[in-house]
């Protein structure tokens, strides 16, 4: 889905409390009736530490390091609009982007529908 734009946020680097329901809260159900609580962890980490420490073990990591020019210019550069963006696969929904639509120029619901992209 080209509107879907997801970020890791912080926690994902520093914090594995944010991945458990220590609290109990109701969370809601899934479509099977089971109760949300815990996030699910991918098959390598064996706790939430664990999925911590990797994540941050990964953003430490030499290749990132060696490589992070490259995702500057995706997120801030070069390759962020126009043709080398689309060259590097760096392209999303075009309600993504800062200034593609005029919001004083819609009706209520459709400015409330586009600012909800």
């Amino acid at each position: 889905n080209m509107s879907d734009v997801k970020e890791l946020i912080p926690e994902f680097y520093t914090l594995p409390d944010f991945l458990r329901n220590d609290a109990q809260l109701p969370l809601g159900t899934m479509q099977a009736g089971n109760a949300l609580g815990d996030a699910h962890l991918p098959p390598w980490a064996a706790s939430a530490e664990g999925f911590i420490e990797q994540h941050r073990a990964a953003l430490e990591s030499e290749h990132v390091s060696e490589h992070l020019h490259l995702w500057i210019d995706l997120i801030f550069g070069c390759k962020q609009r126009g043709r080398a963006a689309a060259e590097a696969l760096n392209v999303f929904y075009y309600l993504t982007y800062e200034g593609a639509v005029s919001l004083d120029t819609l009706g209520p619901q459709q400015r409330e529908a586009v600012e909800a992209q």
